[in-house]
């Protein structure tokens, strides 16, 4: 069997959470390997309007901390398509010396952020908005945060909880947060918690339900190499499933608290081996089989996980999708679509998305990826192993793993590799 062996890119949650949390401590903080992708750029482009200074050398970016209070250069700050650093900015901006404006692109400003709107102001923040309420693009007055309990639902994202938590740390009184639902992406708020802790912030977790944050506690700059990314090495395992062959993903950490590292025990519950030496795993594929799985923690892996599903035996369930709708596209409704393309078989309702395998009997089609980079990488693995798929607009790819096509050709050169074709 053909080994190929490739590095893990730098994880993308790990490199925002560290520009920002550089930004606000006092001193410089130095980030070795960070990811440069899209969502990176616009964080640090709208740092930089925000007063921050950031240098690019070689493969490391430096931040120069403003120890939590920014002074603007721009009186508006454009996020792109970035959910996390719209998010972020909404609580981090209260601590501008001059009101900005804070947006994004079309798809970006239809996804809600009514909830982390209503945590700050709870924690005294003022805010507008500047079009439909509940929806970006918003104005952020300054003024801080002056403490106290906000209390907010996290069943949508839990990166309103990641704002509120890093911004309280800033206040000037304590923070008591409080989730009124099940919080998802749980461990998306685990790095966030993780990284605050190595920038010398501490916060107290009850279960998902109640937060504490002591403060003020002031950031510490830190040097920093960031870890892989799990996220991006799906795509890569997926390759070794769908096309049965073997694949060594090297720069991974084993201890990570990255949900998405569940994406091994899927596969490996599917008919896939997986084997960790150090930090390296290599996957090998196998004959595949459906599988049921909560996905609330892990919305990012039901893409790769439907494609996985389409060429194994059985039906897969995957509940707990419902905030699949607010990503960069409703996520369940393009896989479902696009599968179709294909001749397989899937249905939703609000909670469970089902696909009904095929062994691998699929027919070529022109994919939509409808600007969603993860719907785009899913299916461009899927013509690793179905002759005559082309994805279209490849290049949306850039806003988390910008070397994927270049990764996939490595892929596409093992013997018996089959064109993928990009349009």
């Amino acid at each position: 069997m053909s080994h190929l062996t490739v590095v893990a890119p730098a994880a993308k949650a790990y490199t925002l959470r560290a520009l920002l949390l550089g930004a606000l401590a006092e001193g410089d903080t130095r980030l070795r390997r960070p990811l440069l992708a899209e969502d990176q750029l616009n964080m640090i482009s709208c740092l930089e309007g925000l007063g921050v200074r950031l240098q690019r050398v070689n493969d490391e970016v430096f931040v120069e901390g403003v120890g939590g209070r920014f002074v603007p250069v721009a009186d508006e700050l454009f996020v792109g398509d970035s959910g996390v650093t719209m998010n972020f900015l909404t609580s981090a901006a209260c601590f501008a010396s001059k009101p900005v404006v804070v947006g994004g692109s079309s798809r970006l400003n239809e996804r809600p952020i009514r909830e982390v709107v209503e945590g700050v102001r709870q924690l005294g923040a003022h805010i507008e908005y500047l079009g439909r309420e509940g929806f970006p693009p918003v104005r952020i007055l300054p003024g801080g945060l002056t403490g106290g309990k906000a209390a907010i639902h996290g069943a949508v994202t839990s990166q309103y909880f990641s704002s509120l938590v890093i911004g309280s740390a800033l206040s000037r009184a304590p923070v008591t947060l409080v989730c009124l639902d099940e919080m998802t992406e749980r461990p998306y708020f685990d790095i966030s918690t993780s990284m605050m802790r190595g920038f010398g912030v501490h916060c107290h977790n009850e279960g998902y339900k109640t937060i504490t944050v002591a403060a003020p506690q002031p950031y510490h700059s830190q040097d920093l190499l960031v870890e892989g990314d799990f996220s991006s090495a799906s795509f890569l395992f997926l390759a070794a499933a769908v096309q049965k062959r073997k694949v060594t993903v090297e720069g991974l950490n084993p201890e990570s608290v990255q949900g998405d590292k569940l994406f091994l025990n899927f596969l490996e519950r599917m008919g896939c081996r997986v084997e960790w030496k150090g930090e390296a795993v290599t996957v090998t594929g196998g004959e595949l089989i459906g599988l049921e799985q909560d996905m609330s923690d892990v919305p990012d892996l039901v893409p790769p996980l439907a494609i996985a599903a389409a060429f194994a035996k059985g039906e897969s369930r995957f509940t707990r999708i419902g905030h699949l709708v607010h990503k960069e596209s409703n996520r369940v409704l393009a896989m479902e679509t696009e599968l179709a393309k294909m001749g397989c078989t899937s249905w939703h309702d609000n909670e469970t998305y089902t696909v009904v395998g095929t062994k691998g009997h699929l027919q070529p089609a022109t994919i939509h990826p409808y600007n969603d980079h993860r719907i785009a990488m899913s299916f461009g693995v899927a013509g690793l192993a179905v002759p005559g798929v082309s994805v279209e607009n490849p290049s949306c790819v850039a806003k988390s793993f910008p070397d994927f096509w270049d990764y996939l050709e490595r892929f596409q050169n093992w013997p018996k590799s089959l064109p993928l074709r990009l349009s």
